[in-house]
């Protein structure tokens, strides 16, 4: 257990970076997450059959006869959707203490495509359960894609195998949930993990002091550990007390009204109310994340120092 630690951690780190308020445990969250889909998705798997015909009856058939079923998929729906929220909490940690710079700037594009990567893990999750939710969901959000100049149409039957959402479309959408964006997820998150170990750790401020190095076992996976133990409480809590939703079996024929894409997307859904659709779909938030993946190689004025909001200036417009 020693030699596992240290594959994922140092020997020693840095005694000032054990403060809980310089990451907040969000990266170890992250991961513990991960670790959950995977245990509770391989469990749902045992029931799940991905078809239209038998995909609504074998969640029922969990919900009301397999013992822990329902528990089990509240745990796996809302850890997806911790993970989700947790991820993007990471995200802005890194960027408000300008961890995103010089030898850190490869490691940010890689962070900021695996929080792409988990918005699109929850995205094919959700159409699963074949339920008028889950359809007309996704319904709305695919049919965003048509919106492309020229070749919206074709990505979109391309997407989902047809005009509207059907046997292939779910097929699809369990292959990549299950198999595909799984595995690109966890080899890039292992991968993320060493690159931030290569830079060095946690991204501290320089004191002109010689940092005191404390042993990483206990020090740190001891707070991990009780980091770790509180977020699986949440977690079980929440899952005891919320089920994960879930409507009457989809049915193509009657829409919901109102009709609304995953919660994840309401931003982009409300900007249709504002902009052209090509615009509030496409030209916004990819610019977004162009704009995060190029900031990296903007020149600064300090230097990154690990402190919350970069310089001065920013420090001043917080508070």
């Amino acid at each position: 257990m020693h030699n596992i630690l240290l594959h994922i951690h140092p020997a020693k780190v840095n005694e000032a970076s054990l403060r809980y308020t310089r990451t907040f445990g969000l990266g170890g969250m992250a991961a513990l997450l991960i670790v959950i889909q995977i245990i509770t998705g391989i469990l749902l798997r045992f029931y799940y059959t991905p078809s239209p015909a038998e995909a609504y009856d074998s969640i029922i058939l969990m919900k009301n006869q397999v013992l822990f079923g329902q528990f089990i998929r509240n745990i796996h729906y809302w850890s997806g959707v911790f993970m989700l929220l947790i991820a993007f909490l990471h995200f802005l940690r890194v960027f408000l203490t300008g961890a995103f710079r010089d030898v850190r700037k490869i490691n940010w594009l890689f962070g900021l495509f695996l929080l792409v990567l988990v918005v699109f893990l929850n995205f094919t999750g959700y159409l699963l359960p074949w339920d008028q939710l889950a359809y007309w969901a996704i319904t709305v959000s695919t049919n965003l894609i048509s919106y492309l100049p020229f070749v919206g149409e074709s990505i979109r039957s391309a997407i989902i195998g047809g005009k509207e959402l059907n046997a292939v479309t779910l097929q699809t959408f369990f292959t990549f949930h299950t198999a595909v964006l799984p595995f690109l997820l966890i080899v890039l998150v292992l991968y993320h993990f060493w690159r931030v170990r290569k830079a060095g750790g946690v991204l501290m401020p320089d004191s002109g002091e010689k940092p005191e190095m404390v042993p990483v076992m206990p020090n740190l996976v001891f707070k991990e550990f009780i980091v770790g133990l509180v977020l699986l409480a949440v977690l079980f809590l929440v899952a005891a007390l919320f089920n994960a939703p879930l409507l009457e079996k989809a049915n193509p024929a009657y829409s919901m009204n109102p009709t609304k894409a995953p919660w994840y997307f309401d931003g982009v859904q409300e900007l249709l109310m504002h902009f052209h659709p090509f615009f509030a779909a496409f030209i916004i938030p990819v610019s977004v994340v162009v704009f995060f993946a190029w900031i990296p190689f903007l020149k600064y004025d300090e230097a990154p120092n690990g402190h919350w909001f970069i310089s001065q200036k920013g420090k001043k417009s917080a508070k």
